[in-house]
């Protein structure tokens, strides 16, 4: 895919502008929606390579629509845009079909990345930052394992 088409999805209009921004210097940014009614009803039409949808859209959950548009057929393969980081959330997303799964606090880091990915064909996941960050209390528990 030398270009791919982007559907924007989300209920914040001001990171929906900045995300074109970003966006439209590599990618071809052919529309942006605040809620998962307009993208039911326009996704036909816009024909995008790749919907990239937050998960609380409003009126419809982002999975409610990834699964409404995978009900349908349609091709566009989704990337989640979202404040939510917990592991259950990503292994919903891609049990439901998703292609990619970026945390918001990572735009600036993975967007570009996971459309590169997802265009190509494979699938991207955020890394919560997280998951580096929590003290270990249990030192113990460690040293048993480094020595096993």
């Amino acid at each position: 895919m030398a270009c791919p088409v982007l559907l924007l999805a989300d209920d914040n209009a001001a990171l929906l502008t900045t995300l074109v921004e970003t966006l439209r210097a590599k990618f071809k940014v052919a529309g942006t929606l605040p809620n998962g009614t307009s993208v039911m009803d326009q996704i036909a039409t816009i024909s995008p390579d790749i919907a990239i949808l937050d998960i609380s859209l409003g009126d419809l959950t982002g999975f409610e629509v990834a699964r409404r548009l995978r009900d349908r057929g349609c091709p566009a393969k989704i990337i989640f845009l979202t404040l939510h980081e917990d592991a259950d959330f990503v292994n919903a997303a891609f049990a439901l079909g998703a292609s990619g799964y970026v945390f918001k606090s990572r735009i600036t880091e993975d967007l570009v990345s996971a459309i590169d990915v997802v265009s190509g064909g494979g699938r991207f996941a955020s890394i919560s930052r997280q998951r580096f960050c929590e003290p270990t209390t249990n030192k113990q528990t460690i040293n048993q394992s480094a020595n096993e």
